[in-house]
């Protein structure tokens, strides 16, 4: 019985290219047992075979190929510590990608959501279905619809999250309190965004919040540099509460929805208010 292979023979027996047993055999990872010296041909044992098994097996839990050939030239006791570590590595890495997919899932819920705002006509009233949502709140004692923009607290809790190891969502929103306010009084008492997990270890001034399920009466505009029209369609959304008596959990939410993505356009964005009823 042939016990010895060609390069080629070997390549087809082991499901793997004649390019890569070549370039093993250049990093000194993985050798034929002899090369013929008259023609420079390759010959792999077949007890060879075994050992390449390893080198595929560590290939495919994405262990770099010098970190292979360091593995593979020490003891079975190294080779279990390095198993423990990259399992551990593994397990990390898959619990980014459920993070990840939550937030593609939430992103898609996200934009069904933007794209049914959209659908209702600006500056009017109108109730909608809010599923709950965990947040993660910062305080906002000096921001306001009015005086600029909100990067800053934006960094905070995206650099809050990426400590954590969590993705960011890019929603951001505002909260404050229903009030009968006068021309440009309203002031943010937070910005949010949303988050996957509840359990984050957060300190303060930062801390985990809910935003209850349930109807909310709303209403959607255009983002504008004219303090009036944010003043004026806050001020439509508090008159039709209190005069159809609708009773409120007491604060209002700002969602600030872009409608494009690129730095390259104009910088647009949609925006709702939305106040929770509560029922009677």
């Amino acid at each position: 019985m042939n016990e010895h292979f060609s390069i080629g023979e070997t390549a087809k027996l082991n499901n793997i290219s004649i390019q890569t047993l070549r370039y093993y055999d250049k990093l000194g990872i993985f050798k034929p047992d002899y090369t013929d010296p008259g023609n420079g041909y390759r010959y792999y044992h077949i007890s060879q075979f075994f050992y390449l098994d390893i080198i595929k097996y560590l290939k495919s839990i994405q262990t770099p190929l010098e970190e292979i050939k360091r593995i593979i030239l020490n003891t079975p006791q190294d080779m279990w510590n390095f198993l423990q570590q990259q399992e551990a590595v593994i397990e990390n890495e898959f619990k980014k990608m459920q993070d990840a997919k939550c937030i593609l899932e939430k992103k898609k819920r996200q934009l069904n959501e933007q794209l049914e705002i959209c659908g209702k006509e600006r500056g009017e009233v109108y109730f909608r279905s809010i599923k709950e949502e965990k947040i993660l709140m910062m305080p906002t004692p000096s921001l306001t619809p009015f005086n600029g923009r909100p990067g800053l607290y934006v960094r905070k809790l995206a650099n809050v999250l990426e400590d954590k190891g969590c993705i960011i969502d890019n929603q951001y929103g505002y909260i404050f309190n229903l009030k009968p306010y006068k021309d440009t009084d309203i002031n943010y008492e937070y910005i949010y965004t949303s988050v996957s997990e509840e359990s984050l270890n957060i300190e303060e001034p930062m801390t985990i919040g809910t935003i209850t399920s349930g109807d909310y009466v709303c209403i959607a505009f255009d983002s504008s540099e004219n303090n009036n029209d944010y003043n004026h369609y806050y001020q439509k959304l508090y008159h039709y509460i209190v005069s159809n008596h609708i009773q409120i959990d007491g604060k209002v939410y700002e969602v600030s929805l872009p409608t494009n993505y690129s730095s390259l356009k104009e910088e647009t964005f949609l925006i709702e208010l939305r106040a929770k009823r509560i029922d009677q």
